[in-house]
């Protein structure tokens, strides 16, 4: 008995280090995390190679402002990374999202928050 409980147990492990170690479909990065309004947002997204990328969505949401832009990606071919710098971003709280679409539909999606404070002339 107590040899099968340190079987399951290091397969346990296995696994786990496997599924920690592999990286995700799609990451985002967004620059800077607070800044001050109107704001320039840098988001850098990274996605791994695969034939059924067919296109990249990234969504700039909050209570006041949304804001939308689809990329097509030509499947395994498509570049790793993108770079999108969106511009006057107004105040407030905003979740970034980056949605990696198949031909079946949503593959694998990410999100971060950023920050715009109220700058000088702003409301």
């Amino acid at each position: 008995m107590k040899h099968l409980s340190i079987v399951v147990t290091l397969a346990a492990l296995a696994l786990f280090s496997a599924s920690a170690h592999s990286a995700p479909r799609i990451s985002i990065r967004v620059s800077p995390a607070v800044a001050m309004a109107p704001a320039v947002i840098t988001i850098k997204t990274t996605i791994e190679p695969s034939d059924d990328n067919r296109a990249l969505a990234i969504v700039i949401d909050s209570a006041t402002y949304h804001r939308s832009t689809e990329i097509p990606l030509e499947g395994r071919s498509a570049p790793r990374v993108s770079i999108l710098e969106i511009r006057d971003v107004p105040p407030g709280l905003h979740e970034v999202r980056a949605v990696l679409v198949g031909s079946t539909g949503r593959l694998a999606n990410t999100t971060q928050l950023v920050k715009v404070e109220a700058g000088p002339g702003t409301r």
